[in-house]
């Protein structure tokens, strides 16, 4: 049986005043300053302030060092306690307020300077790999819709009006397997509105398609070409009802006259319960259904049509200019 641990009264207050910040530095965490934040250099949504935390894409907030090694290294309260008191750490002053540390209400800032000039490493995922039409990516590209960071990760942007606005969040997709773990790096950074996403606009919208993935978003682009015509294009990261609602009322605040939601989601049990449940929230005669045919997701549906194609030409370092092709991607 495994002993279990105790701790004095007085060795949890000594815990207790140590300064959050100095703790986590000392085990290896890296933060950068924020005016009155400091922000992981990892775990972007997470945010410390004083001694008070908020990881905001986990719903996590709380105070000192002891509550923030329970919820982040998985310690018990013992534990937590122990390992603190190991070190020297600067004492922080108590105060009988404690403020919120969330960001809800503070602007996004889209890091800008994580992004890399190189694209070569995000083209080669999106189109090698993910088939996704090369006319499409450097047109993306073109309109700094999206961009590669310095992880190599793919950056899609979200703008608002379709495209067209400020950055107001982000998807990160890795372009590598990570290592002992199935599939590849994502992250969403915590936002001002979580419910919107990656999203653009194809001519004059009349209809606006929601997708699970930006991935599934660019797929379905590509397999439909030129026939897709004056939509707005939706990645809503998953099943987010409240994403649909709010998309719909956003355009028609726009004044674009918005005919039908299409629902353009996976073609399993989940997706099939979204549009039921879809139908039950929102006017039914709005939504429509587009599931893929023949795959999963449409990313599926896109690589089982897909022909190979030459890719060399598209990764020119000296090409900087979209050609008709690209341009007509506009709409």
């Amino acid at each position: 049986m495994e002993k279990r641990l105790y701790v004095r009264k007085e060795e949890s207050m000594k815990a207790r005043d140590v300064d959050l910040l100095s703790y986590l530095e000392a085990k290896g965490e890296t933060f950068v300053k924020e005016g009155q934040y400091y922000r992981h250099t990892k775990h972007d949504s997470l945010l410390i302030k004083g001694n008070m935390y908020a990881w905001n894409s986990r719903n996590e907030t709380g105070y000192g060092a002891i509550s923030f090694a329970q919820m982040y290294y998985g310690m018990s309260f013992p534990q937590a306690v122990l390992d603190i008191n190991k070190g020297d750490y600067k004492e922080v002053a108590h105060s009988h307020e404690q403020p919120s540390v969330s960001t809800s209400k503070e602007p996004f800032r889209y890091p800008k300077e994580l992004e890399v000039q190189d694209q070569t490493k995000a083209k080669e995922y999106l189109i090698k790999e993910r088939h996704i039409d090369p006319r499409l990516v450097h047109w993306l590209f073109q309109k700094d819709l999206i961009a590669q960071d310095k992880r190599n990760n793919v950056v899609f942007k979200w703008r608002e009006q379709g495209g067209k606005g400020k950055v107001i969040g982000t998807d990160r997709q890795g372009t590598v397997p990570m290592k002992n773990k199935r599939g590849s790096f994502k992250q969403v950074l915590p936002n001002d509105n979580p419910h919107t996403g990656f999203s653009v606009d194809v001519g004059k919208p009349t209809s606006i398609h929601f997708f699970e993935s930006p991935i599934d978003l660019l797929s379905y682009w590509s397999i439909q070409g030129k026939g897709l015509q004056n939509t707005r294009l939706i990645s809503m990261n998953g099943l987010k009802p409240k994403t649909v609602a709010q998309s719909y009322l956003t355009a028609r605040r726009e004044g674009l006259p918005i005919k039908e939601l299409i629902l353009a989601v996976d073609h399993d049990q989940g997706g099939k319960e979204f549009i039921k449940k879809m139908k039950q929230i929102v006017n039914a005669d709005l939504i429509k259904k587009k599931l893929p045919s023949t795959g999963k997701d449409w990313n599926d549906e896109l690589k089982k049509g897909a022909k190979e194609k030459p890719f060399s030409k598209y990764f020119s370092s000296s090409r900087t200019k979209p050609n008709e092709q690209e341009r007509s991607m506009n709409g």
